[in-house]
């Protein structure tokens, strides 16, 4: 079984179901992942907890609940380290991911792929988020990701962890004013019908760490799983191109119906009012963080250049 907490029609929720049938395809039908999305299993936390005792199979949630486990995994959601998705791919598929992998490993937690939740933005029901001090006062829920609670305190907000399942009743009460995520969980989620402002900052990305508990992955034949690795892998690129193509068709769609206010962040602004977490983060993880920040630079750098061939 493998459950995840992202609504039906979501680029998890679809990834899900073709790496189920790949899953099939590959074991010649010894295996059988049954999906269980919509945080049916529980919250992002409790089903990694499930996952790594081996209750449940796997799980596709987010990296700040794998990060409660793996500490290694909070790099990747460090303010304003990737340019773009696909430079967070180029890293999180490289030396810093398997580094991220080997920690895993010995928290009882195989990590099978890295998908990608995308690059997050701010939504609100007081005000435009255009600089920092807008995020002041202003009740955010985040998930139970360290780094996104020292971010928002950093820039002035009052991080309010929750599941993402009671988000919507939360925002429609006004118990929080606002929250964070990539547009595509926005949308499938509904909650345009409960903000008004859309800040896009890409403040922030975050992967989507596909894992099985060690217990499930040694009860495992050789074949089965190389077929479960091999499955997750192909459904790789699907699902980061589906949130990718679902990203750029929503925004088109908000900003036509106007179902919230869309705005950009003054992002030289937010880089450096957001530098503090660094140093907060290099003293908890060491040097895996300016290796991070390399590899994060040589890949915005390198999608950088091959945008500008593309153009030419």
């Amino acid at each position: 079984m493998l459950g995840h907490g992202a609504a039906e029609g979501n680029p998890r929720s679809l990834a899900a179901e073709r790496m189920a049938e790949l899953v099939d395809k590959y074991s010649d039908g010894e295996l059988e992942l049954r999906i269980q999305g919509s945080e049916q299993l529980g919250s992002d936390v409790q089903m990694l907890q499930q996952v790594q005792s081996g209750a449940i199979g796997l799980t596709a949630n987010s990296q700040g609940a794998l990060a409660t486990i793996v500490p290694k995994a909070n790099v990747f959601g460090l303010p304003f380290l990737f340019d773009s998705p696909q430079a967070a791919w180029q890293v999180a598929d490289g030396p810093i991911g398997d580094e991220v992998e080997e920690q895993a490993e010995q928290r009882g937690l195989k990590v099978l792929a890295w998908w990608s939740n995308g690059m997050r933005q701010f939504t609100n029901n007081v005000r435009p988020i255009e600089e920092p001090q807008d995020l002041e006062g202003l009740k955010m829920r985040t998930s139970q990701d360290a780094v996104t609670i020292d971010t928002l305190s950093t820039l002035g907000a009052n991080p309010t962890p929750m599941a993402f399942g009671e988000l919507y009743v939360a925002l429609k009460q006004g118990m929080v004013d606002g929250q964070e995520n990539p547009v595509v969980n926005i949308m499938s989620s509904n909650l345009d019908e409960v903000q008004q402002y859309l800040s896009l900052s890409d403040y922030r990305y975050e992967t989507t760490p596909v894992v099985i508990g060690m217990p499930t992955w040694q009860r495992l034949s050789e074949e089965n799983r190389q077929a479960l690795q091999k499955a997750a892998r192909e459904t790789t690129d699907f699902q980061r191109q589906t949130l990718i193509d679902q990203t750029d068709e929503l925004l088109a769609q908000i900003r036509e119906n106007g179902v919230m206010e869309v705005n950009s962040v003054d992002t030289a602004a937010f880089r450096e009012a957001t530098r503090p977490v660094y140093d907060t983060w290099q003293e908890k993880l060491g040097e895996i963080v300016p290796r991070a920040r390399e590899a994060a630079e040589q890949a915005n750098q390198q999608q950088t250049d091959s945008g500008a061939d593309d153009q030419q």
